[in-house]
C-alpha cells in the first residue's frame, strides 16, 4: 500500500507526511476479512486497534440471548481505541458485513504511534469528540419519530462512509433487522419506510450489488422532517 493513500482513506492520518505514513505502515498489519467474520468479541477487546480500508462493520451484543445491532462502521473509521485507552473492554463484538480490508495496530504499537506524533494524538482527540457527539444526537432523537431516525441514519452513513457515483452516494444494503435495531423499532416498520422512500425516488434499493442508493441526500433530509 502506497503511504499517500493511507491518508486519504484514514482521516486520523490525513494530515500526516510521507515518512510519517511510512513508518505508521510499518507498525501495522494489514488483514482481510469475507463477511461475517468475527472481527472483535468481549474476550479479546484490548489487544488490537483496527481501522477499516474498506467494507462496512456492524457492532453488536446480547439482549436476552438476541443479538443486536448497536452501530455500524464503513471506510475510515476504527474500532478498538477505547478498550485500549481506557482499559476496560466492552461486552460488545464486531462483526464484518461485507468484505472488509483493515490496518490493525497491537495495543503497544497503537500507543507507540500516538505517543510519538502529537498531531495524531490531535486528531484522535477529535474523531473521538466526533463520535460522542454523535452518540449524543442519536440518544437525542430517539423522540423522534423511527421513520425519521432511519432517514438520518441513512443520510449519516451515506455522508460519512458512502461511495459517490453517478448514481448518487451508494451505501450497504443493510438488513430490516440491522436497521430496525438502530432505530429502535420493527422490521416492518424499517420495510414501508425504504418502500416510501423508493416511492420518492430517494432511495433505490439495488440487491444484485449489496447496496443501497441514495440519489439525493439534501432532499433526503427535507423529507425527513415530515416525520
Amino acid at each position: 500500500m502506497e503511504p499517500e493513500l493511507l491518508g486519504e482513506q484514514l482521516p486520523l492520518f490525513s494530515t500526516a507526511n510521507r515518512e510519517t505514513l511510512a513508518w505508521i505502515l510499518s507498525l501495522a498489519n494489514p488483514q482481510v476479512h469475507p463477511p461475517q467474520t468475527i472481527l472483535a468479541q468481549p474476550d479479546n477487546w484490548g489487544r488490537e486497534v483496527a481501522f477499516i480500508l474498506s467494507g462496512w462493520v456492524q457492532v453488536c451484543t446480547q439482549v436476552e440471548g438476541i443479538e443486536k445491532t448497536l452501530d455500524i462502521f464503513g471506510q475510515g473509521s476504527y474500532f478498538g481505541t477505547m478498550a485500549v485507552l481506557d482499559d476496560y473492554p466492552p461486552l460488545t463484538q464486531v462483526v464484518a458485513l461485507s468484505e472488509v480490508r483493515l490496518l490493525v495496530f497491537s495495543a503497544q504499537r497503537f500507543l507507540q504511534l500516538l505517543l510519538k506524533d502529537s498531531q495524531i494524538q490531535q486528531r484522535m482527540l477529535k474523531l473521538t469528540t466526533q463520535r460522542v457527539r454523535h452518540l449524543y444526537r442519536r440518544l437525542k432523537s430517539t423522540y423522534q419519530s423511527p421513520q425519521r431516525q432511519l432517514m438520518k441514519t441513512l443520510v449519516y452513513l451515506a455522508e460519512n462512509y458512502g461511495r459517490t457515483t453517478d448514481r448518487g452516494v451508494e451505501i450497504f444494503h443493510f438488513s430490516k433487522q440491522t436497521l430496525a435495531d438502530l432505530v429502535h423499532t420493527e422490521p416492518s416498520i424499517i420495510a414501508a419506510t425504504l418502500e416510501n422512500l423508493e416511492a420518492h425516488q430517494l432511495l433505490r434499493v439495488l440487491p444484485e450489488e449489496s447496496c443501497f442508493c441514495l440519489p439525493a441526500l439534501k432532499q433526503l433530509h427535507h423529507f425527513s422532517k415530515q416525520f
